[in-house]
């Protein structure tokens, strides 16, 4: 489990890499329906609270945070769950053309493992 000051680490972390002031987080989340003031948006990213789980994603959704669990820290194995929206468009348009695998594996550098794999 993150601490409080974990999240705060990165709230603060993913405003700044968006170039947003505090004020404009606060009149985001006002016009998205969740009214705060700026001393709010300080104390999350001080640690002295934390939004809640709607302010949260919407927090997520203005900074643009795809894989929320790995910018908060989790570091699970790759499962569909963590894959943002172009890594998924990937695999299935990878999965349809089925001539150009071959090919998409040798630009990765992944046909040896893969015909190894399918010799075992």
């Amino acid at each position: 489990m993150l601490s409080k000051n974990s999240i705060s680490n990165v709230l603060k972390e993913y405003r700044k890499r968006n170039n947003y002031k505090v004020s404009e987080v606060a009149i985001y989340l006002s016009n998205e329906g969740k009214p705060v003031a700026e001393k709010t948006v300080y104390g999350w990213e001080s640690g002295q609270s934390l939004p809640d789980a709607e302010c949260l994603i919407k927090l997520c959704a203005l900074y643009n945070i795809v894989n929320v669990p790995r910018a908060f820290g989790y570091k699970n194995n790759i499962d569909s769950s963590s894959l943002s929206a172009h890594e998924t468009e990937v695999i299935r348009r990878y999965r349809q053309a089925s001539n150009m695998q071959n090919a998409v594996d040798r630009l990765l550098g992944i046909e040896q493992e893969h015909s190894n794999i399918s010799a075992t």
